[in-house]
């Protein structure tokens, strides 16, 4: 099975190109260039400030590289409605994820 750091990019694509689609901006050049990101599914690798759903994603994926997973589902709050909803799958599996490390951390503590 594919790993959480494994599908986040794919899903990250799909929850850029929910959120841009909308919300294509309000000029010509604004929705061309939201058009294309729509279209190749452009999107931030590294991690940028900023609010805006690309920024928030590139974010998280920086979190889910680094084990995270706490951090990035905190982030997920800040997407829009579209984004969080076209991200709702790798959401619940990551929740699932960090309840069971939770779980267990708990188990460690409370056998020692």
């Amino acid at each position: 099975p594919l790993t959480l750091q494994e599908t986040f990019p794919e899903a990250a694509r799909l929850a850029l190109v929910a959120a841009v689609r909308t919300d294509m901006g309000e000029t010509v050049t604004d929705r061309m260039t939201s058009f294309l990101r729509a279209q190749t599914g452009a999107r931030s690798l590294t991690p940028r400030d900023g609010a805006d759903p690309d920024a928030i994603l590139s974010r998280m994926e920086a979190a889910v590289r680094a084990h995270d997973l706490a951090s990035a589902l905190t982030m997920a709050a800040e997407l829009p409605a579209p984004a969080a909803e076209a991200l709702a799958s790798w959401l619940a599996t990551a929740q699932t994820r960090l309840d069971a490390e939770t779980a267990l951390a708990t188990l460690a503590t409370a056998s020692e």
